[in-house]
């Protein structure tokens, strides 16, 4: 097993967090990068080492650590602002609330309640739909997502729950298994789509009608599976014509991940509910639900209130992303770099027989590696090379998401770099 360079500092802190912190706080990663500041799409550890940041901080930090525009307007935004506004308003809220939906641009996008994770998000969307429709209780998911490890976030995640409720559907994982395997044809689509569609008339038939149907643009916690084009719409337009709820949890894939502000806008389809989170503050911990009005407006006074949620720093951060969203040209960089990016990746994908499939869209990219060993020996020979990759997802895919201001230079030398880590796995 590769070894990490010698680092004394930063070894002190992981001792240090070894002893007062239990594990089970953070995911693993074979790295355990030590980011003593962080800039652009770069971070520095605390002995001066610079690597170029391919994970965006989980996902979060779309928009790159400290952005000049987002900073100034963080700090305006916030200037002489409380902290908290649990019993009371904050102007920065209903404003917030205000510019989102109007970003959003979408007829059911009418109202939002804040949470402040994604997973708090997942329960009070689903809250929501029990409360407006007390008749109704089966809850349907698509196999092998990620919507959170708690309360009813946890019984929609992955492919068996303890709620009897739930009923997962399946995710074509087979026909996104490799980006060059995806359908390009209608006619083949139209042949795709029948058993999925025939699944959820069977489950129909079995248990009755459904109150809400929840997934996910993508699947990323489970390898970066990114679905054809025709799976959501199918989704989508069996919801409405049945009459069920439909949750698309955008946690992961809001605010230009996959190229477009939100993936609703690129896949072409009419969610009731969604959840954002991690880009929509970039960084900052907020996450919101927004919606169709008589859906969120169906819980009382208290049902969905938390200490953090709709705080004013949450609020100020989600209005300075959208300042930066709407005067820069972000989206235009993603989808540049996204075709420089698939590039690349398919080069090593080729060039590497530890490297067998990629997966991806926007700047949100998967490698998928011959075995989970393979896998974490890549990360911490990347690392090696100055670049940071999370711990694989589902042991052995490489996920492959940095920030969407990376630059064409930047982007290159990342991979460039992963090019040498997994160099060293053959020699």
């Amino acid at each position: 097993m590769s070894m990490r360079p010698r680092e004394p500092k930063s070894d002190a802190a992981r001792e240090k967090l070894r002893r007062y912190v239990p594990i089970g706080h953070k995911t693993y990663t074979p790295s355990q990068l030590v980011v003593q500041r962080a800039e652009g799409c770069w971070m520095e550890t605390p002995e001066g080492r610079r690597l170029i940041d391919f994970t965006s901080g989980v996902l979060t930090a779309n928009l790159g650590h400290g952005h000049a525009a987002f900073e100034e307007a963080y700090a305006r935004y916030t200037q002489g602002a409380p902290r908290n506004c649990y019993n009371a308003v904050s102007p920065l809220e209903p404003m917030a609330a205000e510019r989102l939906t109007a970003n959003m641009n979408a007829p059911k996008m009418q109202k939002v309640l804040w949470a402040d994770s994604g997973s708090a998000g997942v329960i009070k969307a689903i809250w929501c739909a029990q409360h407006a429709r007390p008749d109704r209780r089966l809850i349907l998911a698509t196999r092998d997502g990620f919507h959170g490890k708690k309360g009813l976030a946890g019984d929609v995640t992955g492919d068996t729950s303890p709620n009897p409720d739930v009923v997962f559907i399946s995710f074509p994982r087979k026909e996104a298994y490799d980006i060059d395997m995806l359908p390009q044809t209608e006619a083949l689509a139209e042949t795709l789509i029948k058993p999925y569609r025939a699944e959820l008339e069977r489950v129909q038939q079995e248990r009755g009608n459904p109150l809400l149907l929840i997934t996910e643009p993508y699947l990323g916690a489970a390898g970066s599976f990114h679905p054809p084009f025709w799976h959501l719409k199918l989704l989508s337009d069996w919801c409405a014509e049945n009459d069920v709820l439909f949750i698309l949890d955008e946690v992961q894939s809001c605010h230009g991940r996959t190229g477009d502000m939100y993936a609703y806008q690129r896949y072409g389809i009419d969610p009731d509910i969604v959840v954002l989170g991690k880009g929509l503050g970039n960084g900052e911990p907020v996450a919101a639900v927004v919606g169709r009005s008589d859906l969120l407006d169906s819980l009382k006074f208290g049902e969905a209130s938390d200490t953090f949620s709709g705080n004013p720093r949450a609020c100020a951060a989600v209005l300075s992303a959208l300042d930066v969203f709407e005067t820069e040209p972000i989206l235009e960089n993603c989808r540049r770099m996204s075709e420089r990016m698939k590039a690349g990746l398919c080069a090593l994908r080729d060039e590497f027989d530890a490297a067998r499939a990629v997966r991806g869209e926007g700047l949100v990219w998967g490698l998928e590696m011959r075995s989970p060993d393979d896998a974490e020996k890549a990360v911490l020979e990347c690392y090696r090379e100055g670049l940071h990759l999370l711990g694989p997802l589902a042991g052995k895919t490489l996920r492959v998401s940095p920030p969407l201001v990376i630059s064409e230079a930047e982007l290159d030398e990342g991979l460039a770099r992963m090019r040498r880590g997994l160099s060293a796995l053959q020699a």
